[in-house]
């Protein structure tokens, strides 16, 4: 009866570190893809800005060249408050705008790039896969073995080593 209490109690320590790592790996996905949502809306916004922005110098810079009768013109005249004429004052204005916006718009494809913001957007999804497989492994069965949790262990140490800005 001895024998049988003791694999019992070690049965039921087993499934309590069990539980405990699950709850760990848990918390530790929840904050990586956090940090993936943060990144991918990061990513989304600064691209629709380049977007945005650049396609408006575009279509300025593009009428422009063709006289400004249809967008750069009415824009001219909307800051300048008169029918502007052959480049002066008006199309100066135009053309400030058009180097504004595509300043804009280069400052933000230019920080997107060196914040690396898509690399870590990825890198951040990398975290949460390796996640999810280590947390399937001790979901699968309700009788995880120790050796099954010490490999789990072991990779989910190794993943905050590498990874360790995706867990703040």
């Amino acid at each position: 009866m001895g024998r049988t209490n003791d694999v019992s109690q070690g049965i039921d320590l087993l499934r309590g570190e069990c539980n405990v790592l699950r709850k760990e790996l848990s918390e530790r996905l929840n904050k990586v893809n956090k940090n993936a949502r943060r990144y991918r809306r990061l990513n989304v916004a600064m691209l629709v800005i380049s977007l945005l922005f650049g396609l408006i110098a575009a279509t300025l810079a593009g009428d422009s060249a063709f006289g400004g009768k249809t967008i750069a013109g009415p824009v001219a005249e909307a800051i300048t408050g008169e029918t502007p004429s052959e480049l002066p004052k008006g199309w100066q204005n135009v053309c400030g705008l058009i180097a504004l916006f595509t300043l804009i718009a280069t400052a933000s494809t230019g920080l997107n790039n060196v914040l690396k913001i898509s690399d870590h957007r990825t890198m951040a999804f990398v975290c949460a896969g390796i996640l999810d497989g280590l947390r399937a492994q001790v979901l699968i069965d309700s009788r995880v073995k120790q050796k099954t949790m010490e490999q789990v262990e072991a990779e989910l140490s190794k993943l905050l080593r590498d990874y360790p800005e995706y867990f703040r």
